[in-house]
């Protein structure tokens, strides 16, 4: 009697999971925030896969006239060597990118496990794990980042590396309050009778229930990673030979672009990551509103 009652709590669990899913990705596509959002991420995904075939010109080498403005061949004109910048936004495109999602990757697998862990277990464990995400989160971000980079190989794995471990403890703190609250509800108490192992409910009755805040979190960790690496670059920080926004904010500083009145070579990188942020951020939004809207029903 008691094994039926386990397992229509589990199909029941299963079930509210399966529905949610359904009515938030119904309702994502008819909000115009998370429809632009998905928009401005295609975009640059697209560009970012494609860049190599589609950028116009080698941009390492000279193409056109140096400081040249925009033009029917140099839509985005040419920088102080001569170069296609038009080509350096679209193959940094993919760079900055590669960064955002790898730091997001990495810093969501840290964050999920260590909050995972300590929410489950609770006691010893989550009093060890939080006091030391506590004190991760009280050290200054951006000063150790800057030493950090200054000291470590100037490589964009680098860059990744040293986001990644700065980044995650916000995740963690999140995810162990949405575990604390779940595991309590009854289908984990259903599990436990059924005799599932502690794995096994944190990976398959807890985590799936977090998954939409998790995205949210992960969106965020892409915008600060990408807007984290161009400010690194922007100082020289990191490995300024690769070709992304950050450097090309960088090398225009550098060759004085503002002072050559070279517009055209400051503007595509500050406002692609600019657009690029803000149709991350409406898609979180947007997500976070269907989530908040599912749950009143």
């Amino acid at each position: 009697m008691n094994n039926g009652r386990v397992d229509i709590a589990l199909q029941e669990n299963n079930a509210i999971i399966a529905s949610r899913a359904k009515r938030v990705t119904v309702a994502l596509f008819k909000s115009k925030r998370t429809t632009f959002g998905v928009a401005v991420l295609a975009f640059f995904l697209i560009l970012a896969i494609l860049g190599r075939f589609i950028a116009p010109y080698n941009p390492l080498i000279q193409s056109g006239p140096l400081w040249s403005p925009p033009s029917e061949s140099h839509l985005f004109g040419t920088n102080y060597l001569g170069q296609d910048v038009l080509s350096w936004f679209i193959i940094g495109t993919a760079t900055s990118l590669w960064v955002g999602v790898s730091v997001a990757f990495f810093s969501a697998l840290i964050g999920v496990s260590v909050g995972l862990t300590a929410g489950y277990f609770g006691k010893y464990t989550d009093e060890v794990l939080m006091r030391f995400v506590d004190m991760l989160l009280v050290i200054p971000a951006f000063p150790l980042l800057v030493i950090l980079s200054a000291y470590l190989p100037p490589t964009t794995n680098s860059t990744i590396l040293i986001l990644s471990v700065l980044s995650w403890p916000f995740m963690s703190r999140v995810v162990r309050s949405q575990v604390l609250s779940l595991k309590e509800r009854g289908f984990v108490t259903a599990s436990k009778l059924a005799g599932e192992s502690r794995l096994k409910i944190m990976f398959k009755d807890i985590l799936p229930n977090m998954l939409p805040i998790i995205f949210i979190n992960i969106i965020y960790l892409v915008i600060g990673a990408i807007v984290a690496q161009a400010g690194l670059a922007f100082f020289g920080l990191g490995n300024i030979n690769s070709i992304n926004w950050g450097t090309m904010l960088y090398w225009a500083q550098i060759e004085d672009a503002a002072i050559q009145n070279a517009w055209w070579w400051i503007i595509p990188p500050g406002l692609a990551i600019g657009i690029l942020g803000l149709g991350l951020n409406m898609l979180a939004n947007g997500i976070s509103d269907m989530i908040l809207l599912n749950q009143g029903r």
